[in-house]
């Protein structure tokens, strides 16, 4: 059976989390597992379960003095629990305004060359672009190295902002080689950009090469990410070539650590 929760006075709807459970597991008594363990077990279950992780709107998380009638444990024993869930990245807290379930963070695949609106959208996200800026301009040597660019060969720096269901996720910055795309200032720079010079230039993504680093958001980056100050972001960096090995595009990008996981997928020699 079901043990009852109690909601105290004045919790905000959608605290009715526990509900999402077939059943509330009971605490064992006799088991050498310590209590919080096996609260945090049963809640990370319900956190796994809740449908709204992906929705851009707060989802509540139910309160200490809830936790407490539910599991009728103290409230040091659900804390402990809650510093475990917390320390995974399932639930974050906001000063004054309580504790909540941490958005499902989504996964990014390093081995596919793919359009991220095309991605997006499949995720069921509405995708977007703000667009920071574009000129033509003679790149620094590593980008001209990169591109295999003649001496003074020009390109077009593109600055976006790419966002899901209206939330920042990640800054790119696009060095395209400006011969290989006359007036790609005349076009719709917020859609795709690979298919941008694909359908217009005729330059499919074939192949890439990429390096993965991690560091701290600094002040501007942070501020168009809607971030704190320092917080961790994935930088990607690599240059990506067309169907005949030839260097289209030097991208330059930063992906948010809380909303985004890097996935690989590995093969054996044998």
């Amino acid at each position: 059976m079901k043990t009852p929760t109690k909601r105290t006075q004045g919790q905000p709807p959608g605290e009715g989390l526990l509900d999402r459970l077939p059943t509330l597991p009971r605490i064992s008594r006799s088991s050498p597992v310590p209590y919080y363990y096996q609260i945090a077990e049963a809640l990370r279950d319900m956190v796994e379960n809740t449908k709204d992780r992906a929705a851009s709107r707060e989802v509540p998380f139910p309160s200490e003095a809830e936790l407490c009638a539910a599991f009728q444990v103290t409230r040091g024993t659900v804390r402990h629990a809650l510093q475990v869930l917390e320390r995974e990245g399932l639930i974050y807290r906001r000063k004054g305004r309580g504790t909540f379930v941490a958005r499902r963070r989504l996964a990014f695949d390093l081995t596919r060359l793919y359009s991220i609106t095309d991605d997006l959208r499949a995720r069921g996200w509405q995708p977007g672009t703000r667009l920071l800026g574009l000129e033509e301009i003679t790149p620094p040597l590593y980008i001209q190295r990169a591109l295999k660019l003649p001496k003074r060969g020009r390109v077009w720096e593109l600055r976006r902002l790419r966002l899901a269901d209206g939330e920042p996720v990640s800054l790119v910055w696009s060095y395209v080689p400006a011969h290989l795309t006359p007036n790609l200032d005349q076009h719709d720079l917020t859609g795709s950009v690979n298919h941008l010079l694909e359908q217009e230039y005729g330059l499919k993504l074939h192949t890439a090469d990429q390096v993965v680093r991690t560091r701290g958001a600094a002040g501007e980056e942070a501020r168009l990410l809607e971030i704190p100050e320092g917080e961790p972001v994935f930088v990607i960096t690599g240059v990506a070539y067309d169907q005949n090995e030839v260097p289209v595009e030097y991208l330059d990008s930063l992906w948010r650590g809380d909303r985004y996981d890097l996935q690989v997928r590995r093969f054996s020699r044998d």
